[in-house]
């Protein structure tokens, strides 16, 4: 993904990974890889911080700089697949409309995403990523 990104912070092993939005306001922002049940599965996370440290992943910020935002979370994404080149990343919007928005992304920039691979979840299933196809998620892992 060749778009503008904002620089980010790594921490705690690579797990997390923390930007400052600039829009029309500063907001600060946190991407957490969690590990789930699944072996080399991790839940991606983009959510604000809020005062007290915590972060809240169902705000809307409208700050009106979506499109760096998730050229950020993309470039998370490779950051945390070169410390983990096993891992496989497991996203989803925390409302359908950000689920939409990442398939639109998805959509836009699947052929450079050339070394790694695309999966969509529907109906509960892992099947191949299709351009323009609705989905639950998807999972994106470093080809072998």
């Amino acid at each position: 993904m060749d778009k503008p990104f904002y620089e980010f912070t790594i921490l705690d092993e690579a797990n997390r990974y923390e930007f400052t939005s600039i829009g029309h306001k500063s907001i600060d922002k946190v991407i957490i890889f969690q590990k789930t049940d699944l072996p080399n599965f991790y839940n991606l996370v983009l959510a604000d911080i809020v005062g007290d440290g915590t972060y809240d992943d169902l705000i809307e910020s409208n700050n009106g700089d979506m499109e760096k935002i998730m050229a950020t979370v993309i470039q998370a994404i490779f950051a945390f697949l070169a410390f983990y080149p096993n891992a496989n990343v497991l996203f989803s919007g925390s409302t359908p409309s950000r689920t939409r928005l990442y398939n639109i992304i998805l959509t836009k920039e699947f052929e450079k995403l050339n070394d790694f691979t695309v999966n969509g979840l529907k109906d509960g299933k892992l099947i191949s990523f299709v351009r323009n196809e609705k989905y639950d998620g998807f999972v994106i892992y470093k080809k072998k």
